[in-house]
């Protein structure tokens, strides 16, 4: 065997340690949630709740806050105010574009399309070949001597 059969059989009993190793982690886990049925349950019920009471409390908050205008009505609790930009997304573009700045290129459909019109590009994309290995996905693993 030579040094390339040898590391294609090292990769496939990795390949084969991962995938028991794993079927034993699912099986391990769906055994524990079997086991802890009720725990499960219960933190998920306690999870609901909490959320629930976070919501009602931060409700509570705004309340006073546009009530009194205070920022801090309890140590534990506050108000932070965020600045939230709203704007038409074409007049945006159409600024950025006029300044030269904020702009961002969504390099996926640029290299899609430069791919399907490779020769309108030429001037100043360069296309090369990148040689990549491949490993199958499925290798058997061989005996000695077999």
């Amino acid at each position: 065997m030579n040094e390339l059969e040898k590391q294609i059989q090292v990769v496939a009993m990795a390949r084969q340690t991962e995938e028991q190793l794993k079927i034993l982690k699912v099986e391990s886990y769906a055994k524990w949630l079997d086991d802890n049925a009720l725990l499960v349950a219960d933190i998920i019920t306690a999870e609901k709740l909490k959320l629930t009471e976070e919501s009602r409390l931060r409700e509570l908050v705004l309340i006073i806050f546009k009530e009194t205008g205070e920022k801090k009505p309890a140590p534990e609790v506050g108000i932070r105010e965020v600045e939230k930009l709203t704007y038409d997304n074409n007049l945006a573009m159409y600024w950025a574009k006029e300044h030269s700045l904020a702009l961002k290129l969504d390099t996926a459909a640029f290299e899609n399309i430069v791919k399907a019109s490779p020769v309108d590009f030429a001037s100043f994309v360069k296309i090369e070949k990148v040689p990549t290995a491949t490993i199958a996905t499925k290798i058997e693993i061989k005996q000695e001597g077999v």
